[in-house]
């Protein structure tokens, strides 16, 4: 800040402090959201009734990465020794992701989606939300995460009816962003006649039931 005061204004002068002031009041959130995610957790754990089969290991402490920086976490840790699986309640409770918060766990997605290759995404998270996280970080995640959605989109319906004696379909051709290797040798509308997006066609059902209440008096 002094350094600003004392020298000459100028472009390279300006975004320089924006910097420093964006990393220093990333200090205090960074520090709000630890202790507020540290309380989450102690409530979570003390409310956790083990399922059959959990025994109670004590507790461990591990980092976590979200927008703002990183901050230690401890919480409980069960372990089933007949299934072979351990289980953090309130890592699952606070939605974590590999050690991420949900916020930063959803941006690392959408950059990896969005951009051409995982580095690009890293440098676009560095350079536009003062966020680092490596690029290999980003394909883990995106890999991690788009797994269990692409299994969940993949779900059979259950098969049944409705009593429903109203209902609405909507449809809509939207362009999807994809990554570079899906878009190969499609035509598209940017300058080169690349394509940035790939049409998908997206749909929904409403249903809308009747009751016998009143409406509202008149007046």
């Amino acid at each position: 800040m002094a350094r600003f005061q004392s020298g000459q204004p100028n472009g390279v002068a300006v975004q320089e402090l924006e910097v420093l002031v964006r990393t220093a009041v990333f200090k205090s959130a960074n520090l709000m959201v630890g202790w507020l995610l540290q309380n989450a957790a102690d409530q979570i754990d003390a409310a956790y009734q083990p399922k059959p089969g959990q025994h109670s290991k004590g507790r461990a402490s591990t980092r976590i990465d979200g927008m703002f920086g990183s901050f230690p976490l401890e919480r409980d840790y069960y372990y089933h020794e007949g299934k072979k699986q351990g289980h953090y309640p309130a890592d699952a409770a606070l939605g974590l992701e590999s050690a991420h918060t949900p916020a930063l766990a959803r941006l690392m997605c959408l950059e990896g989606a969005d951009e051409s290759s995982y580095q690009k995404a890293e440098q676009h998270l560095a350079e536009t939300g003062g966020i680092h996280v490596c690029g290999r970080q980003i394909q883990r995640m995106v890999q991690r995460v788009g797994a269990a959605a692409q299994q969940w989109q993949e779900r059979e319906a259950k098969p049944g009816g409705t009593t429903a004696p109203i209902m609405y379909v909507s449809a809509d051709g939207t362009g999807v962003p994809m990554r570079k290797e899906e878009l190969a040798r499609r035509a598209g509308k940017q300058p080169d006649g690349s394509a940035k997006t790939r049409l998908a066609y997206l749909g929904c059902v409403f249903t809308q039931h009747k009751t016998d209440e009143p409406g509202p008096p008149g007046p």
